[in-house]
């Protein structure tokens, strides 16, 4: 047993999955700091969460818990992230067939997705937010309404303060901008900051959810997906569908330009492929 594996064994014994990856880090591709090392060590993280959560074992591992992964990753990522997570897992059991632990790698056995280029603006539909609303519980609710209607991004949902919103006018202030929210969406709001402790007397501060990872917001999303039976996917297909409900009424230069102001995107470029997407799904 070399010097790596007698680190490692004992805090694999006793389920440490953290300190075995402390002591992995200087091993991982790139340099220490580097965006490689950093991104390898962000999906591996990923992988023992995953991994915790299941059940599954590090070391003892089958094609079957390889594929499982797999297909977890499908449903909780774009295919681009997919491939790049399972290639970063080969790395993880590459080293640790290296130094003895493990004596095969099936994840040199499964292949990521294929990155199709319609897949790159994924949008929930019209019914696949009503199925998600009609199983949502409060919090839910508002999270998937700051998406599909407040067309706000996932770090600036999971960044939200009650000091963000304007309840007596409906509307959300929030990385520079002012998104004015539609009824449902308020509505949801109230609804979740009263569970949150915030009434017309007394006004809630601090962080509107507890959400302190990118990884946690994915979840709640994906668990709600599966209950109210619709195909997963990332937060930003939410957002896409804000900017076609707002694209709504027309492709004109008003229209585009306050679609643009309410999804904070700088230059009519950045608007351009949900204007394909809206040209895509209207009826000739």
């Amino acid at each position: 047993m070399d010097a790596v594996a007698h680190q490692l064994r004992p805090l694999l014994d006793r389920g440490d999955l953290r300190g075995a990856l402390d002591v992995l880090t200087p091993l991982l591709p790139g340099q220490p700091g580097s965006a490689t090392h950093l991104n390898v060590l962000s999906g591996l993280r990923v992988y023992l969460r995953w991994l915790e959560e299941t059940g599954h074992a590090l070391l003892n591992v089958s094609d079957s818990q390889a594929r499982d992964y797999s297909a977890w990753l499908a449903a909780a990522y774009a295919p681009a992230t997919h491939k790049n997570r399972l290639t970063q897992v080969r790395w993880l059991y590459d080293l640790l067939q290296h130094h003895g632990l493990v004596t095969d790698n099936p994840f040199r056995r499964v292949q990521g997705a294929l990155n199709h280029a319609h897949d790159h603006r994924p949008v929930y539909s019209p019914d696949d937010i009503a199925r998600l609303l009609q199983e949502a519980n409060p919090e839910e609710r508002a999270l998937v309404l700051l998406g599909a209607h407040g067309g706000l991004t996932g770090p600036e949902v999971r960044g939200l303060t009650f000091e963000d919103i304007d309840f007596a006018h409906g509307k959300i202030h929030v990385s520079g901008r002012t998104v004015q929210a539609t009824e449902a969406l308020m509505g949801a709001l109230e609804r979740w900051g009263h569970q949150r402790g915030h009434t017309a007397l007394f006004r809630a501060t601090g962080p509107l959810f507890d959400l302190p990872t990118p990884f946690q917001l994915r979840k709640k999303l994906h668990f709600l997906c599966q209950r109210a039976d619709v195909t997963y996917r990332a937060w930003h297909a939410l957002r896409h569908a804000a900017g076609l409900r707002l694209l709504e009424p027309g492709l004109n230069a008003q229209t585009r330009q306050a679609a643009q102001e309410h999804l904070g995107l700088h230059s009519d470029e950045s608007l351009r492929p949900l204007v394909k997407l809206k040209k895509a799904s209207t009826p000739l």
